[in-house]
């Protein structure tokens, strides 16, 4: 099987036309499992998972970038609007924020130091 990843344009006016519409499906019918495709919004992948109970289900996967880099191999697969609004809910919380600085003021990323031989 040839990998391949197709970039999905989603248009900047928060609607896809027609045509977006029916490139994403047709993209999706012709993907792989689990492969991951790729779309215009940086970070914003369409991932399709096996069949589960003659069952296809579509998730998007959100992967953290900044400067260019991705943050984690993996991201959060969301597969409805409630769970994008949840999400949403949860990242605007000012108490999110609060906490993961505390948390990394205290067990933060630190680096080992270099030992001279």
């Amino acid at each position: 099987m040839i990998n391949y990843i197709i970039c999905i344009t989603i248009l900047r006016d928060d609607n896809m036309n027609d045509e977006n519409k029916k490139n994403l499906v047709k993209t999706i019918e012709e993907s792989g499992e689990w492969e991951r495709i790729s779309t215009s919004v940086e970070g914003l992948y369409v991932v399709k998972p096996p069949e589960s109970n003659n069952r296809q289900m579509i998730y998007l996967e959100l992967v953290p970038v900044s400067n260019n880099q991705v943050l984690k191999k993996k991201g959060v697969f969301i597969r409805t609007i409630e769970e994008l609004d949840a999400f949403r809910e949860i990242f605007e919380n000012p108490k999110t924020k609060e906490l993961l600085q505390v948390i990394n003021e205290y067990y933060g990323i630190k680096r080992t130091p270099k030992i001279e031989i």
